[in-house]
């Protein structure tokens, strides 16, 4: 049994913890167990493509996982020759990224972990600065939408390390450096808001230590960059995906299957891979949109891509197969506590 806020005064943060729960009861699979790791990792990134949408993508692993992925990666690196160049969604248009795409798929979905991703229709501006900024007035000398983004990404990560977490695990996060972490100040307030945000939905736990970074922090072997690279992929395909449905009037629905839309060819990849559910890897979302004329008239939908083609994951890169008794471990430059 995953773990769930049960405040009823945390409102829709209660309604979305209670929506994954039920999922997670319904698929026993959906949430894997890390409770043998000291440390679960947090990597999150951010999209907004053309507007409609804005999307929050956070993974979730263990150290055990980390480790793996970083002995795998280095293969991976050297059989594409990708030298310096970094993955990211924007980045695709490069011929020897887009070439490697399906094996770093592959390669992550090999992970024990998953993807959550909240996505926010552009029409719901505001979800937590105006019930703050009376409570907690020293932040109101951030900008409304600065704060705003604060808030939500603090929020949805501190959901996502609810759903994994187990007693005296130590968090480590990183963040992709956005609006939220620009100057020490605001890096400051973002890692206080966001530890007090997570131990606020595990009130009676006993925590590890809490730790933040930013991907920037990575000392030029992509340790870091790499992981950080599998949400911004899917915050990127998920954003152009939910985009290209508004923009012919659909929306995702609850018990509703929708047509998958014609989208860009590196948004079709990724999105193909994000439906193989067989993957260790798991990848699942919720999605926010309004519902009628009124300022709190919106709510939070679970979906997940579903792939009909596939009965299992493929793992189709060479340097992840021989990597499979590979564990180096990844230096993270917080300390060795964790």
């Amino acid at each position: 049994m995953i773990r769930r806020i049960t405040d009823d005064n945390a409102g829709f943060v209660k309604d979305v913890s209670d929506i994954i729960a039920l999922e997670a009861l319904k698929h026993s699979n959906l949430i894997p167990n890390l409770s043998g790791d000291k440390t679960l990792f947090l990597f999150s990134d951010y999209s907004r493509v053309r507007g409609h949408y804005k999307t929050y993508s956070f993974l979730v692993l263990g150290r055990s996982g980390a480790d793996f992925f970083n002995g795998a990666r280095k293969k991976f690196r050297k059989d594409f020759g990708l030298g310096n160049r970094q993955m990211s969604f924007k980045g695709l248009n490069d011929k020897v990224k887009l070439r490697s795409l399906p094996a770093f798929l592959s390669l992550a979905g090999a992970l024990n972990g998953f993807i959550l991703t909240f996505a926010v229709s552009t029409s719901i501006p505001y979800m937590f600065a105006e019930q703050f900024l009376p409570v907690w007035p020293e932040l109101a000398k951030f900008k409304k939408p600065v704060l705003e983004e604060m808030l939500r990404i603090a929020h949805f990560g501190a959901q996502a390390v609810l759903i994994a977490f187990n007693r005296k695990q130590n968090i480590v996060w990183f963040t992709d450096e956005d609006n939220i972490v620009a100057n020490d100040a605001h890096q400051d307030s973002f890692g206080r808001i966001a530890q007090a945000v997570i131990r606020g939905v595990l009130p009676n736990e006993e925590i590890g230590r809490i730790g933040f970074g930013l991907t920037g922090v990575d000392d030029g072997s992509f340790g870091i960059e790499d992981l950080a690279a599998i949400p911004d992929l899917v915050a990127g395909a998920l954003c152009e995906l939910l985009d290209t449905l508004s923009e012919k009037g659909q929306r995702i629905t609850p018990r509703v299957d929708l047509t998958h839309p014609a989208v860009s060819g590196k948004t079709d990849m990724i999105c193909e891979w994000i439906g193989k559910i067989h993957c260790p890897l798991k990848k699942f979302s919720v999605t926010f949109d309004l519902t009628g004329p009124g300022t709190w008239d919106w709510r939070p939908t679970f979906f997940r891509i579903k792939n009909m083609n596939t009965a299992e994951c493929e793992f189709t890169c060479p340097a992840q197969r021989r990597a499979q008794p590979i564990s180096e471990p990844i230096r993270f430059d917080i300390g060795d506590q964790y």
